[in-house]
């Protein structure tokens, strides 16, 4: 039985790909009615919603299959190629939305019909506006990269839409065609500069780049939770990266060398449900590599009875972010990352 944030995804998709066909058709029946440069900025970006929505529609089919032994960390970075190749559609769309805008300016424009093209736009920017923050609202919900950037997409669409409205507005109350086309120009610049954005977040998730504010998050609460757990002497070279909507994390946790096995498995289970609190989900697989005490640790242990203790406690080390990601200083052997 599929849970409740799959079927949320499906359902989104779908009803962004049905509405993005409805309002290509529309768009380009008013381009026709119309020969606006701008009405054809927005035609040209809905095309580009319906492919792009078309491939996120199959890649979200792809997130949501399990890991098997080809793919044994699941398929959920098919996400961010997906945003990746979007941001990229919507650059080359606002490329020849430039062209043919330039084209207006020097051959001159032969608008008509502004009224009815006018109405049509104002109706799609309506749509696009509720269908865009539903979508982001939905990808935030079930922390979906791809519903999430299918829904700035669909925004930047609805922004294309109320540029086109406001062009037509110009063109109709002052006679002066040039407006579409220049309108139209500002709209491609605006559309590159988001999918750059798109492209740009969609390289930094596949080179899995840490969020500062989550790593941060992540050492604030393990630090107020050690205090509970005297034996947790030092935690460092800890590592997160996401795929799909599951986080993978691994470190290097020290503790007292006369610990059971059956007590730093437990351990690793403690942290890895600290963890599911704060990424606000259950899908978190933590890889604990346990490091043994050295003399070296004493000063570091909090542990007042402790049989082999060969120096005074003297204070605990802050667990910042920056610490929990760094190596260990009093462990010589750690050089690199493992």
């Amino acid at each position: 039985m599929e849970s409740k944030d799959i079927s949320l995804k499906k359902k989104a998709a779908l009803i962004s790909l049905i509405i993005g066909f409805l309002m290509f058709t529309g768009k380009m029946g008013a381009y026709l009615l119309t020969n606006s440069a701008a009405i054809l900025s927005d035609a040209l970006e809905s095309v580009v919603h319906v492919i792009a929505t078309s491939f996120a529609f199959y890649s979200l089919y792809l997130s949501l299959r399990p890991p098997d032994k080809k793919y044994p960390y699941g398929y959920g970075k098919i996400e961010y190629f997906s945003a990746g190749f979007e941001g990229a559609l919507i650059i080359i769309a606002a490329l020849s939305i430039l062209y043919y805008a330039i084209h207006d300016i020097i051959a001159g424009s032969n608008i008509k019909e502004v009224d009815i093209g006018a109405i049509v736009v104002f109706i799609a920017s309506a749509v696009n506006v509720i269908l865009g923050l539903y979508l982001i609202r939905s990808g935030k919900k079930t922390k979906s990269i791809i519903l999430i950037a299918d829904g700035k997409h669909v925004l930047t669409d609805a922004y294309t839409s109320i540029g086109a409205f406001i062009a037509l507005l110009l063109v109709l109350f002052t006679n002066n065609t040039l407006f579409d086309p220049i309108v139209a120009i500002i709209l491609a610049l605006n559309i590159i500069w988001t999918g750059k954005r798109l492209v740009h977040e969609s390289v930094l998730g596949l080179m899995n780049i840490t969020e500062d504010s989550l790593l941060d998050d992540i050492a604030n609460r393990l630090e107020t939770e050690r205090h509970s757990h005297l034996k947790w002497i030092d935690m460092h070279m800890f590592r997160y990266w996401k795929s799909g909507g599951k986080y993978y994390t691994d470190f290097h946790l020290t503790v007292p060398n006369y610990m059971s096995v059956t007590e730093g498995h437990q351990t690793a289970h403690d942290i890895e449900d600290i963890f599911k609190e704060v990424f606000h989900t259950e899908s978190v697989e933590a890889l604990v590599h346990l490091d043994p005490c050295k003399p070296e640790c004493c000063k570091l242990c909090r542990m007042e009875e402790c049989e082999i203790r060969t120096e005074k406690f003297s204070g605990a080390l802050l667990w910042t972010d920056k610490k929990i990601a760094d190596k260990a200083p009093y462990l010589v052997e750690e050089t690199r990352y493992d």
